[in-house]
């Protein structure tokens, strides 16, 4: 992250924008309300935004997601991670309710900056265009994060905490349309996405973060042609990642929980990262520390190991997306509608990859299964994503796309046997009680 993150942090103190209503008079309103009048402050705010994601919604994504897709186990008697390992969650687990509360918190300040930043004049139109689409991009993603795990969601935060919920198609469509709003800003200004790019971070590509964000969201809505169209846009060797610094308020936040010397011992990886690894998978040692063991998991048993991959050093960045995971979009999109010959030849690209620009490579030999069998095809496309795309919260979406059947006619507490869990997040206890719009929970 730039250095100009620690000027502008203390901005955040002043952004309290939240899903609910406060309970008290805002007496920073007038001083809010100057920030966002003024062009220079607008680089501060972009930072502290991606800055409270990164430390905070993204830890959550991995973590939650984490237990209920079987990569990660509760190694302690911390109640939050057994609760998502058994599936039986309630609606004050302290995961899902901090997951909601921060996504909520971060899109208020992406429509913050998109409700003010027109009446404000810049000297430098491409900052101001720039700045308007990652504030577009920023409103979509966390938009999208709350339909992948949520059945219902809303689609724009009130103060008044009166939000609508909507289901989760129709969340997935707003977070679209905010992608397609960013992309334009972008296409339309030429030094923008440049503008952003480099304040955002040493190595970040908006045109590429947009389209996989499309790309992802269209295999949630189960539009395979234009998932395919998205993902072909992607260039697969633009590297794009959230950034860290080994400073107090810097680190990486999985690297934090898994090794500073202060931290709980609170969940490690699901040894073999909780599938059947094929022999020879190099994906397994890029990820896990396969020669430090940690505790047995709590409510399972799970045999567990340490983390590595993009975790083991505190200013180790984090891919927001792998050049893997777009030839998986797209086999898993081919293999839906019945082209099963173009899927298998992306799946053998991913397993044989040994060039990986982030280090992730299978290193294996064509695959050898019946390349005319649907399921058999998916099976090994999940295979895959549960390989690729550790800790990254897609691996449970994943799951529910190729496997939607899966918990049929379960409740909770969920066989340990299971892959996964549950379908969708209960909706927070603190939403539940302030926002009479809140939806029942899900069953599971």
């Amino acid at each position: 992250m730039k250095n100009i993150l620690k000027i502008f942090t203390v901005l955040l103190a002043i952004l309290s924008i939240v899903s609910c209503k406060t309970e008290f008079e805002n007496h920073n309103a007038a001083s809010e309300d100057a920030v966002y009048n003024t062009p220079e402050a607008y680089p501060g705010i972009v930072l502290g935004m991606t800055k409270h994601f990164i430390k905070n919604s993204l830890y959550e994504i991995a973590r939650g997601p984490g237990v209920v897709a079987r990569e990660i186990a509760a190694t302690n008697t911390y109640t939050t991670e057994n609760e998502l390992e058994s599936g039986d969650v309630p609606n004050d687990n302290a995961s899902i309710a901090r997951l909601w509360r921060t996504l909520h918190y971060e899109r208020g300040v992406a429509e913050k900056i998109i409700a003010n930043i027109d009446d404000v004049k810049f000297v430098d139109d491409d900052e101001k265009a720039g700045i308007k689409a990652y504030a577009k991009f920023f409103e979509g993603m966390t938009t999208a994060y709350l339909a992948f795990y949520w059945e219902k969601a809303t689609k724009e935060n009130n103060a008044e905490n009166q939000a609508e919920f909507f289901p989760r198609a129709d969340v997935l469509n707003k977070a679209l349309a905010d992608m397609d709003a960013a992309l334009s800003l972008v296409n339309g200004n030429p030094d923008a996405a440049s503008y952003i790019n480099l304040l955002v971070s040493d190595s970040f590509s908006i045109v590429d973060a947009i389209q996989v964000f499309r790309a992802r969201i269209y295999m949630e809505l189960g539009d395979y042609q234009n998932a395919v169209a998205a993902a072909n846009a992607v260039d697969p060797s633009a590297m794009t990642v959230w950034t860290f610094e080994n400073t107090t308020s810097g680190k990486n936040p999985i690297w934090t929980v898994q090794y500073d010397a202060s931290a709980s011992e609170r969940w490690k990886a699901v040894e073999d990262m909780g599938v059947s690894v094929e022999a020879g998978d190099g994906r397994l040692d890029f990820y896990l520390n396969t020669a430090v063991a940690g505790p047995a998991s709590e409510t399972c048993g799970f045999n567990t190991n340490y983390i590595a991959g993009f975790w083991d050093n505190p200013d180790e960045n984090i891919p927001v997306f792998l050049p893997d995971e777009v030839k998986l979009i797209k086999a898993e999109a081919y293999a839906q509608m019945g082209n099963l010959s173009d899927a298998v030849a992306l799946i053998d690209e991913v397993r044989q990859d040994t060039s990986d620009i982030y280090g992730v490579n299978a290193g294996l030999g064509a695959w050898a299964g019946d390349a005319t069998n649907q399921q058999e095809v998916l099976d090994e496309i999940y295979y895959n994503y549960a390989m690729e795309l550790y800790l990254s919260g897609l691996r449970w979406l994943a799951h529910k796309r190729i496997y939607p059947n899966y918990l049929s006619g379960i409740t909770p507490p969920v066989d340990c046997s299971k892959a996964r869990t549950r379908n969708y997040f209960p909706y927070p206890y603190n939403e539940q009680s302030n926002n009479p719009n809140t939806p029942d929970d899900p069953s599971i």
